[in-house]
């Protein structure tokens, strides 16, 4: 008797600490909902609620369904960090447009005060030795009055334009250091955050063929679940996989997207594998499936990927380089 109360006692505690525990849980996706940061409301509103209903749907769960959870909720924050980050890839491109428009109308604002004090200067010039010529004598001293009221606005009028001038460059300078991002940002693939084909076309064209050796990856799935989850779900698969990519190749290595499921790995030479079985490896070590978020549920893209390796002698044109990886990811 002694024992099956002791044991009910343990099986009671450890019912409220697991109970404690959820409440905890559960709170703790509450807060990250109620303070996730308002970057804007079409993306804030429904992350709060995704997370809200997942909250709701746990305080009657299963223990299964709980551990479930746990990738629900990576995914929902992970989702989250990823719209943000493009919202403010959109800003900085504003802010971009918003410097160009700054330098053209400080350019134009310089050109207008230059052009223009030089006229108002000649038309003074000409009052004044008129109002001093002997025909002249008897307005001289309103035309003397006229000029110096005329010479003293356009003295006003170069200071607002030095400082209108001056408050421009300011914001320039604020906004001068987001463009080297946006350039760079230019030469990269937006979903997979890697290299564009076109960076890495001329990157071949100046790279030494005997300092690389070049992994050929073609993944199959994506079209299928871009036909099935829509854009964003594929995008999202892209990037997962761009990561991954980037976690397993060499950190020297440069990495791009060379087609919609095509991708390219310019790997030093040194760093070539001995054993080509390794290449086999990597590429199963890339297969898998991805996860992923929609309406605020965890979905499982597979993705199979297949990997080869190509080497070339010293000398051999670029041009044929180029050439033999187009014929690579055709085959």
């Amino acid at each position: 008797m002694i024992s099956i109360q002791r044991n009910m006692t343990e099986l009671e505690k450890a019912d409220q600490m697991r109970t404690k525990l959820l409440d905890c849980y559960i709170a703790a996706i509450n807060n990250i909902a109620h303070y996730a940061v308002e970057v804007d409301a079409a993306i804030t509103a429904p992350h709060r609620q995704y997370l809200a209903n997942l909250a709701a749907e746990l305080a009657d769960a299963t223990p299964a369904a709980v551990s479930e959870s746990r990738s629900t909720l990576r995914g929902l924050v992970r989702d989250y960090r990823d719209k943000a980050a493009h919202y403010l890839a959109g800003l900085r491109n504003q802010m971009s447009s918003t410097a160009q428009a700054l330098r053209q109308m400080v350019e134009g604002l310089s050109q207008y005060d230059e052009e223009h004090s030089d006229k108002l200067r000649a038309a003074l010039l000409s009052l004044r030795e008129a109002a001093e010529s002997p025909e002249g004598t008897a307005v001289g001293t309103l035309v003397k009055a006229a000029a110096n009221a005329i010479e003293h606005s356009l003295e006003e009028m170069r200071k607002q334009h030095k400082f209108t001038i001056a408050q421009l460059q300011t914001e320039m300078h604020l906004l001068h250091g987001r463009i080297d991002t946006l350039e760079a940002a230019a030469a990269t693939d937006e979903a997979s955050k890697m290299s564009s084909r076109r960076f890495l076309a001329e990157y071949l064209a100046v790279t030494p063929v005997e300092s690389s050796y070049f992994l050929i990856l073609r993944m199959r799935g994506l079209g299928e679940a871009r036909a099935r989850f829509g854009a964003a779900v594929a995008d999202e698969v892209v990037g997962t996989f761009g990561r991954r990519l980037r976690n397993t190749v060499p950190k020297d290595a440069v990495i791009g997207r060379w087609s919609e499921q095509d991708f390219l790995a310019i790997v030093p030479a040194a760093l070539k594998p001995a054993d080509d079985n390794l290449v086999k490896r990597f590429a199963e070590h890339l297969s898998m499936p991805y996860a992923c978020m929609i309406g605020g549920k965890v979905v499982r893209v597979p993705i199979t990927v297949s990997a080869e390796s190509l080497a070339f002698t010293a000398g051999t044109p670029s041009d044929r380089i180029q050439a033999r990886v187009v014929e690579a990811f055709q085959e």
